[in-house]
């Protein structure tokens, strides 16, 4: 998807072609030679100020009214284009609103459907000019030249738009992979160190754990068997091996339960995402491996997301955890929606939030961007016995 800068550049420079036609017009409302201006000049002036508050709605110039679909747009634009074309065709200096129209739909539609719109322009060009021969003695030349010439400008502009539009899914799908990838690699690092911790306190639990306890109760046993002095020194030992015992627990406990710290592995995660500034704030401690997992999952899929399907240049992420538990808002500055419709993407993050007990609440609205807060509960520590 395009980012809303580089859309936002396209449509300054088609809105300097409006501005044109609208300028041309004014002017030859001056000009006292007959034909010069619109015949139903307020009737072309609606048009035209109606067409363009249209192209700046679709623009994101300004805001879009509820409900009202980028389908329904374009399908405005087309029907007020060709009323601006037909009103005045005179100069053919209007057929310029032609060449934006199948512009816009090229953002939008696929190319067969903007085919369509090009077919149907140019067959008004023709019907414009050809009612000009029947009526103004105008040449017949004149109608092919028009209908060929606007007809190739308006399949130009909808080329170069749909080039346009691959180029940026491609850079966006390239952005999405590398994300993945770090995101894939950031995870299994964090995995395996989670793995290897449990490994080492489980071999400490299993062999030095119980090797401990067993020269414990040989101790015990042979201070019964010696005299007071040489059980003195048994005794000794035996406290020495019960403390050891007990360190090797503790450390056993604290390895289990031995949290994440968030904030580089979410750094590394967020760094160098192309095409996309990702901003962090983080307010935590350590986090237990199952929760991390969830935070990390939860920042991966909103970077993944915002470079799908948002358009935004801007991603914010915090993390803030404290005593009520761990929040995680997530919120880009793209097109927004006015209507969510949950993918894979959001269902997938929803359900890891739940499977903790915790909640994913989302929010968006047309040109507010998206944003996404995961709240996951407090854990009081439980005791362990070994």
């Amino acid at each position: 998807m395009m980012s809303r800068a580089a859309v936002r550049t396209i449509v300054v420079a088609a809105l300097v072609s409006l501005v044109a036609v609208g300028v041309v017009v004014l002017m030859a409302q001056f000009d006292h030679e007959s034909g010069s201006s619109p015949a139903h000049l307020a009737w072309w002036w609606t048009a035209y100020l109606l067409y363009v508050l249209v192209f700046l709605v679709i623009g994101d110039w300004l805001p879009r009214p509820p409900g009202v679909t980028d389908d329904a747009l374009v399908v405005a634009a087309v029907v007020l284009g060709i009323a601006v074309f037909m009103l005045f065709p005179d100069p053919g200096w209007t057929a310029i609103v032609l060449v934006v129209t199948a512009a816009g739909a090229a953002f939008v539609w696929p190319p067969r459907a903007v085919v369509a719109v090009i077919a149907l322009q140019t067959a008004a060009v023709g019907l414009a000019f050809g009612m000009g021969v029947a009526t103004k003695g105008w040449p017949l030349s004149l109608v092919v030249l028009s209908v060929l010439a606007d007809g190739s400008f308006q399949f130009f502009a909808a080329l170069l738009v749909r080039a346009a539009r691959r180029e940026a899914e491609a850079r966006t799908d390239l952005a999405v992979a590398h994300a993945e990838l770090r995101a894939a690699y950031t995870l299994l690092e964090v995995t395996s160190r989670d793995a290897e911790r449990l490994r080492i306190s489980r071999d400490l639990h299993d062999v030095v754990g119980h090797k401990l306890t067993a020269l414990v109760l040989e101790l015990e046993i042979a201070s019964h068997l010696f005299g007071e002095e040489e059980g003195e020194h048994v005794t000794r030992a035996r406290a020495i091996a019960k403390d050891l015992l007990g360190d090797v627990r503790v450390t056993v406990g604290r390895m289990r339960e031995s949290g994440h710290v968030l904030e580089p592995v979410l750094h590394s995660l967020a760094r160098d995402v192309p095409g996309l500034q990702v901003s962090l704030h983080v307010e935590a401690g350590p986090v237990e491996g199952d929760q991390a997992q969830v935070v990390l999952r939860c920042v991966q899929e909103a970077i993944t997301n915002t470079l799908r399907h948002s358009g935004a240049n801007h991603l914010h992420v915090a993390v803030v955890a404290d005593a009520s538990g761990i929040c995680v808002e997530t919120r880009d500055d793209g097109w927004g929606t006015a209507v969510i419709v949950p993918g894979n993407g959001l269902t997938g993050m929803r359900e890891r939030f739940q499977a903790l007990g915790g909640s994913l609440h989302v929010d968006s609205s047309p040109g507010h961007g998206f944003t996404a807060t995961g709240r996951l509960p407090s854990r009081i520590p439980a005791g362990r016995s070994t």
